[in-house]
Formats: C-alpha cells, structure tokens, sequence
C-alpha cells in the first residue's frame, strides 16, 4: 500500500468517527500533508532500519483530572499522574523516537502542558487525536516552535511480511476493498477498551490505559 491508499483509509476512519465534532474532524483532515507526512514515517522506518528503538503512547491527558476517575488510572489524583507520567517519559534516552497517537492534553493549564512537553526527551512526533484540536478544528500544540518534530494527522510504512503498519488516533477502518495484505494499526482514542481484530486489520491500543507504560517497536 502507498501513499494514496493509507490516505484513503484514513479518510474513512475520520468519516467514520460520528462522536467527535465535525469540526475537530476536519481539522485533522486539515492536517493532512504528503510530503511531511512521508518524512515523518521514513523516521520511523529509518530508525528501524538501523535497530534503533521506537517507543509510543497514546492519551496521556496531562492536566486532566477527571480521566483519572473515567478511566480507573491508578492515582490519588492528577498531580500523582503527571509525576507517574514524567517518570515514565523521561527514561526516553534523548537520541530515539518517540510517537505520541494523540490526546496529550486535556483541561487545566496549556502553558504548563506545554512546558511539560517541551521537558520531555527523545525525538517527539505527535499523530494528532481530537483533544488535541480546539473546538474550531486548530491544533494549537502545532503551532509551538520545536515541540515536535512532526505534528501530522497519521504515519505509515511498511511493515514484516509484506503487511502495511499505520499510526492513527482513531481505530482505522479498513475493508477488504482498502488493501491487497493486511494491515496493523496502532492507535488510541479507545482508552481502555479494545477492538476486535478483523481479516484485514489487527489492532494494537497503545493508550496508556491498556499498556501502562510505553510501547517499544
């Protein structure tokens, strides 16, 4: 699968997700970019390629406090998750890549949010989730200088036996007209819960709430 068919599936699964705004929706098809969007995946298969590790999360929500009861987070409260979340983040060593899959932040203070981010270590891409937009579809978080890496709205590349790997926040919907192999998709958006693999796409949710810590590729 190229270019063109990881667009077409993931157009599908923005048009699919009816529980967020269209708004935020289109914003993350605003997103949309070939060219970084191809440079942000070749990151990742560079790294691969040279057995440098590639770490990913997804949903942190930092300055969130009512994800700690929604989601049954293991914390007193939201000052003990972003601690647990820094220690987490900051074993990162500075020299390899690490993928946000969206929804860093969430309430609170967005400078401080910020502040938290730009403290982290690694080389940071953020695959956009709809917490992430404002409420008009702008993703603010883009807009800060050397935050990220990449801001994009989804990476892919080609992955072990021939099957094509995809970065969404959302699950991706994929059919058996999408692709002639089948595809893995990492993603977020589902906090604790899962979704059943299908004949074309085995899923991996890398939220924090399934994982609890980080995923290393």
């Amino acid at each position: 699968m190229n270019y063109s068919g990881a667009l077409n599936i993931f157009n599908k699964t923005i048009s699919a997700e009816q529980r967020v705004s269209t708004a935020i929706n289109l914003g993350l098809l605003n997103l949309v970019d070939q060219e970084y969007i191809e440079e942000a995946s070749s990151w990742v298969t560079d790294a691969l390629a040279h057995d440098r590790r590639v770490w990913m999360t997804s949903d942190l929500h930092f300055g969130h406090a009512n994800i700690v009861g929604y989601s049954d987070r293991p914390f007193h409260n939201v000052a003990d998750m972003t601690a647990a979340h820094l220690r987490l983040l900051h074993k990162v060593p500075a020299d390899e890549l690490i993928i946000f899959v969206g929804d860093m932040a969430l309430g609170g203070d967005y400078t401080h949010a910020v502040e938290l981010i730009r403290s982290l270590p690694g080389h940071k891409v953020l695959v956009a989730g709809n917490h992430d937009l404002t409420k008009d579809g702008k993703c603010k978080l883009a807009r800060e200088k050397d935050l990220f890496d990449a801001v994009v709205p989804f990476l892919f590349w080609q992955g072990g036996l021939g099957r094509m790997v995809m970065v969404t926040h959302y699950p991706a919907v994929v059919t058996a007209h999408d692709t002639n192999t089948s595809v893995i998709n990492y993603h977020g958006h589902l906090h604790q819960n899962r979704i059943e693999n299908t004949p074309w796409v085995k899923y991996i949710n890398v939220g924090w709430d399934v994982a609890h810590g980080l995923i290393c590729l």
